[in-house]
């Protein structure tokens, strides 16, 4: 199914067809056939998601019959991503049975996770929305008052599990040491992801609350990339994604050596994305693990980091405010913003970097307006970008605080 998936996009997607630049594919020896297909970078589909879908699936498009959903912009990117239904639960099957059976977590167990949209139809004035089987919290407004009141939440609440990215688990623990607040009793399971995971925070937080930690590395454009193992080892998620290591010039690493980590959808028909560029790096190394897992390991080497944001009176604020800032934005204008960066210049300071159309003052005052709900005194600057590069990690960071 890999293998004709692959053939298959390569024959009716616009966007592949363009790459290969008129040369046609033999597929005489598939595997080192693929080793030389183009490589597909976000910049290549950002604005025009809609190339990447096949011809038998653009009704289902024109019908709004897809799942569309998109990532998260902590890279500063906002993109797109449309699945059919089956194909988004069967991407999510390999992580639920791993889930099962190292910690005992059902798709049925309740949850707690934190969200970035703050405009969502099923959240209170609180910041929070229920869904099913879980309580969800807004990002926004994530102040010392605020954490202690959700932890008491979580703690009526009851949750099994706790889904998390390290930053606001790192502020849940200091709001629990700082305020002697009570174990959540019903708590068995943390799993992180979003962000790098350090060998000292994971303690603390293990030590907090008591529970067994997993590491999950994934993105929305494909779900699960890999899944840790009580062994502490990360395993490719290989019923979902095909994982290679690429050297600077998308040369294929032997095993055991670092470069940039790219990923190939195995379940999402509707946005077959082929040798995509993550943006992080690590490396492969042969599956000696005692678990029962079967995918290679992977090692994370550099990933989503970002810095906080400093307040005046030291303070620190999570920056996924403007996440949920550029999330709103994007709501009412249409995804105008296809790329951001933002840098805090001083206190109140900060400098906003966008790639984006349509841009406008109406725009940009809506945005102060939405930041200054959470940060009273900033002062935005704004500026212009027709493309914004990555950094040296390869993943350009979407916030840094240049006053630390």
């Amino acid at each position: 199914m890999f293998e004709q998936m692959v053939k298959e996009a390569y024959e009716e997607v616009e966007v592949y067809r363009n790459k290969l630049n008129g040369r046609k594919l033999e597929w005489k020896n598939f595997d080192k056939d693929f080793s030389e297909l183009p490589l597909l970078e976000k910049n290549d589909i950002l604005g025009h998601e809609g190339d990447m879908i096949p011809p038998r699936y653009i009704m289902d498009f024109y019908n709004e019959e897809l799942l569309d959903t998109h990532t998260s912009g902590s890279t500063g990117k906002c993109l797109e991503v449309y699945w059919r239904a089956e194909d988004a639960k069967k991407s999510m099957y390999p992580l639920w049975f791993y889930r099962r059976k190292y910690y005992g977590i059902e798709p049925w167990d309740k949850k707690c996770q934190f969200y970035t949209v703050g405009q969502n139809e099923n959240e209170d004035e609180d910041g929070k929305r229920y869904v099913r089987n879980g309580l969800d919290f807004s990002k926004a407004n994530l102040t010392e008052e605020r954490l202690v009141d959700i932890y008491k939440e979580m703690c009526s609440y009851e949750p099994a599990w706790l889904l998390l990215q390290p930053c606001i688990a790192e502020l849940l623990c200091q709001v629990k040491e700082m305020h002697h607040l009570p174990k959540i009793e019903t708590l068995c399971y943390i799993e992180m992801t979003g962000e790098m995971l350090h060998k000292n925070l994971r303690n603390r937080i293990k030590e907090c609350f008591e529970v067994p930690i997993a590491n999950q590395y994934g993105m929305n454009e494909m779900n699960s990339i890999a899944y840790e193992c009580p062994n502490g080892n990360l395993h490719c998620m290989e019923q979902n994604v095909y994982v290679e290591i690429l050297d600077k010039n998308g040369r294929r690493r032997q095993d055991g050596i670092d470069g940039e980590i790219y990923a190939t959808t195995k379940n999402n028909k509707v946005m077959p994305l082929i040798r995509y560029r993550t943006g992080d790096r690590g490396k492969l190394l042969p599956n000696t693990c005692t678990c029962g897992m079967k995918g290679k390991i992977l090692e994370l080497h550099e990933g989503r980091e970002n810095d906080w944001i400093q307040m005046k009176n030291g303070e620190r604020r999570t920056a996924y405010i403007f996440v949920r800032v550029i999330e709103i934005v994007n709501e009412i204008t249409d995804n105008a913003i296809k790329q951001y960066q933002i840098l805090q210049k001083e206190y109140d300071q900060f400098e906003v970097k966008l790639v984006c159309r349509n841009w406008n003052e109406e725009m940009k005052q809506l945005f102060v307006r939405l930041l200054q709900e959470e940060i009273p005194y900033a002062q935005v600057e704004f500026q212009r970008e027709d493309n914004l590069f990555p950094e040296g990690t390869g993943k350009r960071r979407f916030f840094r605080n240049l006053i630390k």
